[in-house]
């Protein structure tokens, strides 16, 4: 177990900080969202190709948790849910990824929302 949340936390880091030199590299006073779109773009193309590999069994455990779990889940989740959207609608339980995707993305911007109004209101 240890050493798998070493290979998470490694993948983890290089993820993260990829996202980072992203967004200081990409960076534009005019489309500001312009360094997430790539990342999660980078993010599911990386995560489509591990997961086919993991499919084909030529990764090993450690090497997926450190690409998918850690590399794709460090610089994006953007990545995993569509990922998990891509396989509902595989098994084509549509119903499911349709719900999938509208509580994903309301219940993402609604708590947005009211977290950010909260706490503005009380700091």
């Amino acid at each position: 177990m240890l050493k798998s949340l070493l290979f998470v936390f490694i993948g983890g880091g290089l993820g993260s900080c990829l996202r980072f030199a992203f967004s200081i590299w990409l960076n534009s006073d005019s489309i500001k969202w312009i360094p997430t779109l790539t990342v999660n773009v980078l993010g599911c193309l990386i995560l489509g190709s591990v997961l086919a590999l993991n499919d084909k069994s030529q990764l090993s455990e450690s090497s997926f948790l450190l690409l998918a779990v850690g590399f794709c889940g460090g610089l994006t989740t953007f990545s995993t849910f569509s990922a998990e959207l891509y396989f509902l609608l595989k098994q084509t339980a549509y119903l499911q990824a349709a719900l999938y995707f509208m509580a994903s993305t309301l219940l993402g911007i609604t708590a947005i929302m009211i977290s950010y109004q909260w706490i503005k209101s009380i700091a």
